[in-house]
């Protein structure tokens, strides 16, 4: 469960373009800019969570119809 979470994490991160990569002749290295990071899990987190929330709503609406038969 850890590993998701870190995994996840670590996507979101790289979607919204906190960790970058620079490299020259001798080094390589990746900076990582913490105030995006935070900002894009977060923005990240309320997406899922807000999906998540939009597709169990739907799925408890269907239950909820009721179909009546008959003739007009």
């Amino acid at each position: 469960m850890i590993k998701l979470i870190i995994g996840v994490i670590v996507v979101l991160a790289l979607i919204g373009g906190a960790i970058q990569f620079k490299s020259d002749e001798q080094n390589w290295s990746f900076i990582i800019n913490k105030a995006a990071l935070i900002s894009s899990v977060q923005s990240g987190v309320v997406k899922i969570y807000d999906f998540s929330r939009d597709l169990i709503t739907e799925e408890n609406q269907s239950d909820g119809i009721n179909i009546i038969g008959g003739s007009e």
